[in-house]
């Protein structure tokens, strides 16, 4: 199987713009022989979070969507056009008055999978409401993978459920903040060195490692033009995407801080745990 990871920046509220954005590298992805291309957390809707001083949850409200709904049906619409199944994040709007924070996969013939985040986080949560308990693994040719957004992913108990269910490639889409409290650097060089070693390491290349899966990482872009700018953020997004084999070898991974397309090969077996 042929996957793209797209590091993007999407923007907050500004739906159109970032479907085409979504829309340009899925044809790119498709040109490269993908067979999927997965988006970041918040692809769809962008980021919603109580930082950003203009980012007001009734906006958000009014904003979610129904899946299906238009976003997805455009989204099945591209899938369509490019011969291929795309991941993306968007707000998922239910009988609640605060969405889900979900991620969807569709292909030509309509949504495939919804995952929603199980916890949001502090900066989300006057924005989204948590998604239960709920883990399932879906199936794309004759591979079963499982979803897990973002700060999920700190928890083990969710690798192994899904594994237990016979995942064999866990997507991990993300908005991957590093906090200024951690320390991490004063330029985006030491923030992505940092998220080497820490992040990425415990998150993606660690779960290959003890469940024996294809871990593939996929982040979004920050949002600024420079390191200093919008000092009052509390964190920077790394723009850093990455697939590990079963075992925890790294297979490829884009330099960060950049919006662009890694592509990579993988062949879940037989012999992986997780079949």
């Amino acid at each position: 199987m042929r996957i793209g990871l797209v590091t993007l920046c999407s923007l907050r509220g500004q739906i159109d713009a970032n479907l085409q954005k979504i829309e340009a590298f899925t044809q790119q992805a498709s040109a490269a022989g993908c067979d999927l291309v997965l988006f970041p957390e918040f692809s769809v809707h962008g980021p919603w979070v109580t930082y950003d001083p203009n980012a007001r949850p009734a906006d958000l409200q009014r904003q979610a969507e129904t899946i299906p709904g238009p976003s997805t049906r455009r989204l099945t619409q591209v899938a369509a056009t490019h011969g291929l199944a795309i991941g993306a994040g968007i707000a998922e709007r239910g009988l609640a008055p605060k969405p889900f924070n979900a991620y969807v996969i569709v292909d030509a013939n309509g949504v495939r999978h919804v995952q929603r985040k199980l916890q949001p986080t502090t900066s989300e949560m006057d924005f989204y409401r948590g998604g239960g308990d709920h883990m399932a693994p879906f199936q794309l040719g004759e591979t079963s993978i499982g979803v897990t957004i973002c700060a999920d992913n700190e928890s083990p108990a969710i690798h192994d459920r899904l594994v237990g269910l016979g995942a064999q490639v866990i997507l991990q889409p993300h908005f991957d903040c590093i906090k200024d409290f951690q320390n991490a650097g004063q330029t985006w060089d030491q923030i992505l060195h940092f998220n080497r070693r820490d992040t990425l390491k415990h998150r993606a290349q660690n779960l290959a490692q003890r469940l024996d899966v294809f871990a593939l990482y996929v982040d979004a872009k920050d949002p600024r033009a420079n390191f200093n700018e919008r000092p009052h953020w509390p964190h920077r997004v790394t723009g850093r995407s990455a697939a590990f084999a079963p075992g925890g070898q790294m297979l490829a991974a884009n330099a960060g801080n950049e919006e662009a397309l890694l592509v990579v090969n993988i062949k879940p077996s037989a012999t992986n745990r997780s079949w």
